[in-house]
C-alpha cells in the first residue's frame, strides 16, 4: 500500500493506493474517508456541500465511524485534527480522545483478498466499562443503485419508511431510486452491501462474526438509509462490553468490481 500526504479540497489528507484503488482520508477532522475511486475515476462516495449537521457535528460526507445504538454520543463532534501513524504497511488515524476516555480510530491496510481492510477501533481509556456497538457508515450519492445481502425475511423499517419501496428477493434487499427519506435494517451472517455506479460496483463486506440476538439496533447488523441527496451503507458490530483499558474493533473490506 502506497501512502502519501495530500491536500484535498481544502482538507489535510492522506492518500492510500493499492493497485487501481485509491482512498483519500481526511485528517483535518474525523477521521473521514472522503474519497474512494478506481483507476482515476470519479469519487464513489458522497461529498456534502449542504453544511448538514447535528449541533456541532458535521456530516462532511464520505465514510465515518461512530457508536450505536443511536443517541447523542453517536453525533459527538469530530471536527479536530487527527493523529496519524504509518507502521508495517498499516495506516492508523485517530480522533482526539473524548472526555469520557473513548478514542475512535480508522486503521487502513491491504486486504489479502484485494482492496482495503477498514478496521474501526474503539479504545476505552476511561475509568468505566463501555457498552454498545461499533457503527461504520459510508455515504454515497443517492444516484447509486443500492443492495444488501440478507439472511432473514424480517426487514426492520424505521418510522416514516414506506416498505413498498423496498424489495427482498433471493437473499438480496434493494431500495427504489427516488426523492424520499427511509431506513431499513436486517441481520446477515455475512454482511455485504453494494453501490452500483456507472463505473462498476462498490462492495462493502464485513467478516466479523455476530449473533442476531446481540445486535443492538432492532437485531440488525446491516442498514441502509436514503434521503434526497445521499444514502448510507451501514454495518454494525454486535453488542460489546469494552473494559476500561481495553479496545474493540469492527472490520470492513472495501473493493471495487469494474463494469
Amino acid at each position: 500500500m502506497n501512502v502519501s500526504f495530500e491536500k484535498w479540497k481544502g482538507w489535510d489528507a492522506v492518500k492510500c493506493v493499492i493497485g487501481e484503488n485509491e482512498l483519500i482520508i481526511g485528517i483535518s477532522a474525523g477521521p473521514r474517508i472522503l474519497s474512494f475511486s478506481f483507476n482515476g475515476g470519479e469519487n464513489i462516495l458522497y461529498e456534502d456541500h449542504t453544511g448538514f449537521g447535528v449541533a456541532d457535528w458535521r456530516l462532511y460526507g464520505g465514510h465515518r465511524f461512530t457508536i450505536a445504538p443511536e443517541n447523542e454520543d453517536s453525533y459527538y463532534p469530530d471536527n479536530e485534527q487527527c493523529e496519524i501513524k504509518f507502521e508495517d504497511s498499516t495506516l492508523y488515524i485517530s480522533a482526539k480522545q473524548r472526555p469520557d476516555g473513548l478514542t475512535l480510530s480508522l486503521v487502513i491496510s491491504e486486504s489479502s483478498e484485494g482492496g482495503f481492510y477498514i478496521d474501526h477501533v474503539l479504545a476505552n481509556n476511561g475509568e468505566t466499562d463501555w457498552t454498545g456497538a461499533l457503527w461504520a457508515i459510508a455515504c454515497v450519492p443517492r444516484t447509486h443503485v443500492l443492495t444488501g445481502a440478507c439472511d432473514t425475511k424480517q426487514i426492520n423499517f424505521w418510522p416514516g419508511t414506506d416498505g413498498s419501496k423496498w424489495r427482498l428477493a433471493n437473499g438480496i434487499v434493494s431500495v427504489e431510486n427516488g426523492n424520499f427519506r427511509a431506513k431499513a435494517g436486517w441481520y446477515s451472517a455475512a454482511p455485504e452491501l453494494r453501490a452500483i455506479t456507472r463505473q462498476g460496483v462498490f462492495i462493502i463486506s464485513s467478516p466479523d462474526a455476530s449473533t442476531q440476538e446481540y445486535c443492538v439496533d432492532n437485531h440488525s447488523n446491516v442498514e441502509i438509509f436514503v434521503c434526497a441527496y445521499w444514502a448510507e451503507l451501514e454495518t454494525l458490530s454486535e453488542k460489546l462490553v469494552v473494559n476500561a483499558g481495553d479496545s474493540a474493533s469492527h472490520r470492513q473490506r472495501w473493493r471495487f468490481k469494474p463494469a
